[in-house]
């Protein structure tokens, strides 16, 4: 369980990472990517979850 709390933090370290390093070309690429890369992560979380 914690495992799993820390692999999703750690991703979204990363989504923030990538959001912020991207702002200062595009603030709306950077929400988009950030709102791709979240969706992303939900979707592997689900995937995994299942049997």
């Amino acid at each position: 369980m914690l495992t799993t709390a820390l692999d999703l933090i750690g991703a979204l370290l990363i989504i923030l990472a990538v959001a912020v390093f991207v702002w200062p070309w595009s603030v709306a690429g950077a929400l988009a990517l950030a709102g791709v890369g979240v969706l992303g992560l939900s979707w592997l979380a689900d995937r995994k979850a299942r049997p």
